[in-house]
């Protein structure tokens, strides 16, 4: 099996999925915002991102994202933050030490979960719908662009059932 990087839009279960196949793989399983949190600690990426502005944080990323890579001796899945799609310099670094999996849910559910946990950075106040229609649509084409799989998480409701269709469609992918 090759390395993972789980992408898609903020809340899309990319943590949660890729805990349950690195589970189910028995394999490591790491959120690339943990590795960040390691480094940029006591701040939150939401602190940091405000304090330091977009590319600080993605250098920031991409650092820790390649220091983890290079420590490991076997394979892993790796959840990626929800902007992994605007960080060139991460996605090749992602493209020459695995594949990329996008873990696609539709637009009209994500935005009531996202704003549970209050109003991102990334989204303007004036136009909380249209600022994420805007950065969903731009997303979802990178991701798909740049995917060696979309999968199709659908509705989800059960996790159980989610993650048996996640491994069905990863199919070949994870052996």
């Amino acid at each position: 099996m090759q390395n993972l990087f789980i992408l898609g839009i903020k809340h899309s279960g990319k943590t949660t999925f890729a805990r349950l196949l690195a589970n189910r793989l028995n394999v490591p399983s790491i959120d690339s915002d943990d590795l960040v949190l390691d480094v940029i600690s006591p701040l939150t990426v939401r602190d940091y991102y405000k304090e330091f502005g977009k590319v600080s944080f993605q250098e920031k990323e991409i650092e820790t994202v390649r220091a983890y890579i290079e420590r490991q001796e076997k394979p892993f899945i790796m959840s990626m933050g929800g902007g992994a799609a605007d960080n060139l310099g991460l996605i090749e670094v992602m493209k020459s030490n695995g594949l990329l999996i996008y873990l696609k849910r539709p637009e009209c559910e994500m935005l009531p979960v996202i704003l549970k946990h209050g109003l991102p950075a990334f989204l303007d106040p004036d136009d909380v719908e249209g600022s994420f229609r805007a950065m969903y649509e731009r997303r979802n084409s990178i991701y798909e662009e740049i995917a060696d799989k979309t999968v199709d998480m659908g509705s989800y409701r059960d996790r159980r059932e989610t993650l048996e269709s996640l491994i069905e469609q990863l199919g070949g992918i994870i052996g």
